[in-house]
């Protein structure tokens, strides 16, 4: 007999910033809205912070949090994966599909400064795990099934206690703890395919051939002279010409995926445990065995987690976690970067793979040596086995006796990382047409000794004396905090990091109706000179309850109405390593020398001398920068079942390390950095959720979007000669080029090849028709540096949304999460893998579809492309004027919608988990990143996330979860 339920679902956002799910229902069994959420995990009474966890209704900060039931619907190695568009402020971009390297760049309200930047462009934000900072490499491999929730602190009230690591954001991951009541066992496995999104693939040996005569033509002054003669092209037609597709050889069409994840939970009053045991395992594209010589593209991530708590009697509560997880990568003994590079570069009628019947021999040549299909099988492989260790230690003494409500904390934590190497190389013979072509010999296996590449130490302190009270209407909560984090690098390149951070935080309410809240941190680093390494950052904010004033309390359309607003300073200290002073490294206030140049001694033959010079010059005031931030934002639920939350924000930067060019040149030819630069950032963040139920249907949908601009207030730069060059007062990363105005066409030229009287003349070298044309925006008759202005957008996003629903029916539910991002643009020519598909021919290149809409005319050849080119002329020597001039030719919306997860699942009923001995039984399928809607994707065949030679995946697995 089927079971009716009366479901009233809540949606609560408040400060939150969050879809957290209030159920109710007649009956107790578990009840699953779409993607088996969990009331117990997303129903977060605390709003997670430092020292103490707030009362939602009594928050004053805007955070988002989603918890990590949700995020387990992701299969995926990296957690970073599973965090697209669920976390409105949060920004996600995936960057590649390779086993063991897929993280993606994660951002918190956008860019709100140009200095230290990872190496995508994106402002850091610090990351702490169950209130320990930890590392970005630490975070990436974390299990969804140790998570309880993943928070983004994002405003001056979140962020008041964190000093020099608040600028750019916190994400606040508190991993699951046991819970009083009875044990349980909980088991998942998950095993699917992975395969590759898009990979834009170079034209086959035909249409290479005809547009390399085209190119050539072009080369000998527009006369027609091929290189591939009739029959060769006969040849690539009819197939016995030499045609391979290196990507169909090199790589398979999908490769596998598998997880699993065990889990023990339980206690009672005097202890309670959670212990997590999880596996992953992905396996690469890359067409070739694992052998003993041999290795395809492998990644195994094994995580063990027991977090312990323990309940002293009246005074004393303590606390132990313990984290251990080993990495273990493998792949063939050659960069993939440089593999994908070769597939972009290497034409399709160069060799065969094997230059002899029994494929024994590899071809190669000394032009194109690098065969891919000997990259991967001849070369040996590599491993390396990264480990983590990590250990927290808390103790919590109750101090009722002397004051109802004080309390004393003392914890402890301990995180080490260790990187081991273990190879097996040989080298391969290249040949062509019989003959070896290199000196490359054909070498056995040999195995190298075990190796340690790298390893650090982190040991953080902190303890907190805290109090709460309610006083009548009146309710407090308080604590002061003292934190030393000491990580100590080894190797050649590691180096020291110390900071203290003395915070605190009160935050008191009255009548359920008005909050006040003040958080302040006093906070030192080593990265500054002694008597400027501490500096303080307050914040205040404050919360009114209008849903609980007479005139609303009783109100049946709005049940929940509440605005929230802070203001407050943190800063950064990220500054790279120390020497790293071409962006800005650390210790910049101590004076760093290395080589440069020559000066010569003796008489006669002159010896070289390496000069000794200052690397830049020090700045004994160098400090951290600083980020003032605003916000003002509303939580509103209507009908107990529409809920919408709303921020507002503005970040002030001030200070960000700059190279400061306004010295004269008389100065001398030194680098000199100073907290010259400023920023504004500001935003705009909404996210909504409807939930209901239609007869035995229950349905949620929802919506978030973020929008976000910056601008660069200051950055020093060498004062430009027009305002349309600077990028001061443009939003950072904003494409700065020429402006493109078409192609030159035969009518634009005098007979002897000079240009027309009249037309501005390029000063990028010799130009022909079919090459491209720009405005003269300075009217001086030249097209130069003065013409440069903003031809694009950012490549950042200003927009990020994301959309979906679930429904759910006798025990069937269904979910779809949509995601996208509008406001940036991709400069086609804008890296090393971009130009390998979209400029053809140069440097012995490759050529993709998009060189067929290439200017051409050669009429004897019924080749006349004049009135519908789409590209440039094409040409196999160095063009300034077309590749190496950014411009607004290559500039393309990066714009795209994808749909992230989809997921069918089927829960059983309570009779047949009663039969089977289970709590819980649930069967699903799972599709991630399946469908793609972009216009660059439609016309180039680009991923609009790529980022790298190894392309973005989607995935397609099938799992079941039991509970015992």
């Amino acid at each position: 007999m089927h079971k009716l339920y009366n479901i009233k679902a809540i949606i609560i956002c408040s400060a939150l910033a969050i879809t957290s799910i209030q159920l109710k229902a007649q009956e107790k069994d578990s009840v699953y809205i779409g993607k088996q959420i969990n009331p117990d995990t997303l129903h977060i009474n605390k709003i997670p912070g430092r020292f103490f966890n707030t009362d939602k209704n009594k928050s004053t900060a805007a955070i988002s949090t989603v918890g990590g039931d949700v995020l387990n619907h992701t299969p995926s190695p990296t957690i970073t994966n599973s965090l697209f568009g669920l976390l409105p402020g949060l920004n996600v971009k995936l960057n590649s599909g390779e086993p063991g390297f897929e993280k993606a760049d994660l951002n918190v309200r956008g860019i709100g400064s140009y200095g230290f930047t990872n190496g995508n462009g994106y402002n850091v934000a610090t990351i702490f795990v169950d209130g320990f900072e930890v590392s970005q490499d630490y975070f990436n491999y974390i299990s969804a099934s140790e998570i309880e929730s993943v928070s983004v602190l994002k405003d001056a009230a979140a962020l008041a206690t964190f000093g020099m690591k608040g600028a750019n954001g916190v994400i606040w991951i508190t991993t699951k703890r046991g819970k009083i009541g009875k044990s349980t066992i909980t088991f998942q496995a998950r095993s699917g395919l992975q395969s590759p999104i898009g990979i834009n693939k170079p034209l086959n040996s035909f249409d290479f051939a005809n547009l390399y005569n085209q190119a050539k033509s072009n080369d000998n002054g527009r006369v027609w002279t091929p290189t591939y003669s009739a029959a060769q092209l006969q040849s690539y037609q009819d197939g016995t010409g030499t045609n391979v597709d290196w990507f169909g050889e090199t790589l398979t069409s999908n490769a596998p995926y598998s997880d699993a994840n065990l889990i023990f939970s339980g206690g009672d009053n005097t202890a309670k445990y959670n212990v997590v045991f999880d596996y992953a395992n992905s396996q690469g594209l890359l067409n070739v065995a694992n052998t003993d010589t041999t290795s395809n593209e492998k990644f195994g991530r094994y995580n063990l987690r027991a977090n312990l708590d323990f309940n002293l009697g009246s005074i004393f509560e303590a606390s132990v976690d313990l984290n251990g997880r080993l990495e273990d990568r493998k792949s063939p003994n050659y960069s993939t970067s440089t593999l994908f590079s070769d597939l972009y570069n290497y034409p399709s009628n160069i060799y065969s793979p094997y230059d002899n019947v029994n494929n024994t021999n590899f071809s190669g040549t000394a032009l194109f040596p690098n065969n891919p299909i000997a990259s991967i099988k001849g070369l040996g492989w590599k491993s390396s086995r990264t480990r983590f260790l990590q250990g927290n230690f808390a103790l919590k003494e109750k101090l009722d006796f002397l004051t109802k409500g004080l309390y004393l904390k003392e914890t402890l934590s301990f995180n080490s990382y260790d990187l081991g190497t273990y190879n097996k190389t040989r080298s391969y013979a290249r040949y062509f047409g019989g003959s070896t072509t290199t000196t490359a010999q054909n070498t056995p296996i040999q195995a190298s000794v075990l190796g340690a590449s790298g390893q650090f130490d982190l040991r953080q302190f902190t303890t907190t004396l805290g109090y709460d009270a309610d006083f009548g209407k009146s309710s407090l909560n308080s604590a002061l905090n003292y934190h030393q984090y000491m990580y100590a690098g080894d190797g050649l390149f590691g180096y020291r990091v110390n900071y203290q951070n003395i915070s605190g935080r009160v935050n008191y309410g009255f009548n359920d109706r008005y909050v006040a809240e003040f958080g302040f941190s006093y906070f030192g680093s080593d990265a500054y000179a002694e008597g400027n390494r501490f500096h303080f950052y307050p914040t205040i904010s404050g919360a009114w309850i209008i849903s609980n004033e007479d005139f609303l309390k009783d109100n049946v359309i709005v049940n929940n109405f509440k605005l929230r607003a802070s203001a407050g300073k943190s800063a950064t200290d990220l500054s790279g390593g120390p020497g790293s002073y071409a962006s800005g490294g650390r210790y910049l206030y101590q004076q760093f020398y290395g080589s440069s140049g020559t000066f010569y001694t003796g008489n006669g033959t002159a010896a070289g001398n390496g000069n000794l010079t200052p690397l830049f010059l020090a700045n004994p005031n160098i400090g951290p920068e600083e980020s003032l931030k605003y916000n003002v934002g509303t939580d509103i639920t209507l009908f107990k079942s529409l809920s919408i939350t709303l921020d507002a924000y503005v970040d002030k930067r001030s200070g960000i390390l700059t190279q400061d060019n306004s010295f004269p040149s008389s100065f001398g030819n030194y680098t000199y950095f100073d907290n010259i630069g400023k920023m504004t950032n500001k935003g705009l963040e909404v996210s909504t959720t409807y939930s209901g139920k239609a007869s035995r249907v229950g349905y949620q949908i929802f919506g978030m979007v973020s929008l976000n601009k910056n601008k660069i207030d200051f950055q020093s730069e060498i004062p430009p000669a027009f305002a349309y060059n600077a990028r001061t007062g443009r939003p950072f990363g904003t494409q700065i080029g020429l402006v493109s105005d078409g192609f030159y066409q035969l009518e634009d030229f005098n007979s002897d090849g000079t240009l027309k009287a009249g037309l501005p003349t390029p000063l990028f070298g010799a130009i022909q028709p079919g090459d491209l044309k720009y405005k003269d925006l300075d009217g001086n008759g030249k097209i130069d540096g003065l013409d440069v202005t903003d031809i694009g957008k950012s490549y950042l996003p200003t927009t990020n949304y994301s959309f979906g629903g679930t429904v759910d029916f006798k025990g069937f539910d269904l979910s779809v999460l949509f995601q996208g991002v509008t406001g940036n643009s991709i400069n086609l020519i804008g890296s090393s893998f971009l130009q390998a598909q979209n400029i053809a021919f140069v440097d012995n290149g490759n050529a993709f579809a998009i060189a067929q809409g290439a200017w051409a005319y050669y009429p004897a050849q019924g080749i006349d492309t004049r009135a519908t080119a789409t590209y440039p002329r094409l040409t196999t020597n160095a063009n300034a004027n077309n590749y190496g001039t950014s411009s607004s030719f290559w500039i393309k919306d990066g714009d795209f919608l994808r749909i992230r997860n989809m997921e069918l699942g089927y829960n059983f009923n309570k009779l047949v988990n009663s039969k089977l001995r289970l709590q819980k039984l649930r069967l699903f399928v799972n599709a991630i990143n399946p469908v793609t809607w972009s216009k660059i994707m439609d016309d180039y065949n680009l991923d609009p996330e790529f980022n790298s030679g190894y392309p973005t995946v989607k995935s397609y697995t099938a799992g079941l979860i039991a509970t015992f």
